[in-house]
């Protein structure tokens, strides 16, 4: 199967950018911004970048009630249909199999 066939909607965050999200959605589809920053960094960009390139409508910065800044991952079936196209999602301690 051509990866063309199943390419998913929104915009395509690459394959650094689908580690992020999948990153961000395992710890809660929320974190500290300073937490992302070093993530993104690690991956080759900057979490602001890579939030106006997808758009506040999948990931954007907010503030939490004591006025911590946060990134939260808006919409998840957006990052899971990317993480599964670019082979990152990464599993549940409990669905690791040994070989």
């Amino acid at each position: 199967m051509n990866r063309s066939d199943n390419y998913p909607e929104g915009p395509d965050p690459g394959l650094a950018g689908a580690i992020f999200p999948g990153w961000l959605k395992k710890r809660g589809a929320i974190r500290r911004i300073s937490d992302c920053e070093r993530k993104c960094e690690k991956n080759g960009f900057t979490a602001k970048a890579f939030i106006k390139s997808m758009g506040v409508e999948r990931i954007r910065i907010g503030e939490m009630g004591n006025g911590r800044k946060v990134i939260k991952l808006v919409d998840t079936p957006w990052a899971d249909r990317w993480m599964t196209y670019y082979d990152v999602e990464v599993p549940h301690h409990r669905h690791w199999k040994k070989i």
